[in-house]
């Protein structure tokens, strides 16, 4: 939820200043994001839980998205929205795969409490990441995205041991 702040408070800002793009322009690839995200938590999900792990959807899920975060690097329009559609991937893969991790570990007992736990970790990096994206794209415009990648990677790291 970190990095995903970086980005979400980020990407309008540089859209304006280094894109040129309208709001319009925002608004419009911010649907087509989060009509890629329906998309992937909807048909794809369903059919790759089916085939593969949690930890691998994770894994997987991570490395896509840190894949589009590094993508928003570049000003061209075609690779801004290749970025969209790995970032929806990567998400919509990642994160309904670590909740699932989170709760088939803690067990019929305590799924609830771990679940409600991550959410409010969830929400208080959502809030320092609103806040440290936007101060942290001041300072280091575009490269935030690639910092918002580094943030996300280590979730890549930590989900091959939940294959074992």
């Amino acid at each position: 939820m970190l990095g995903f702040s970086f980005f979400y408070i980020g990407f309008p800002v540089h859209a304006i200043k280094e894109l040129r793009w309208t709001i319009t322009d925002i608004g419009m690839f911010f649907a087509y994001l989060s009509l890629v995200m329906v998309l992937v938590q909807g048909a794809l999900l369903a059919r790759a839980s089916e085939k593969f792990s949690d930890a691998a959807l994770a894994f997987g899920g991570t490395l896509i998205l840190t894949i589009g975060f590094i993508s928003l690097f570049w000003s061209s329009i075609p690779v801004i929205y290749l970025a969209a559609t790995l970032i929806a991937l990567g998400n919509g893969l990642m994160w309904p795969s670590v909740m699932a991790m989170l709760s088939n570990a803690a067990g019929d007992m305590h799924q609830g409490a771990v679940q409600g736990a991550g959410g409010s970790i969830g929400a208080i990096a959502s809030i320092v990441g609103l806040i440290a994206g936007g101060l942290l794209y001041n300072w280091l415009g575009a490269w935030v995205f690639v910092l918002a990648a580094l943030v996300i990677l280590p979730v890549s790291i930590v989900t091959p041991r939940a294959w074992r």
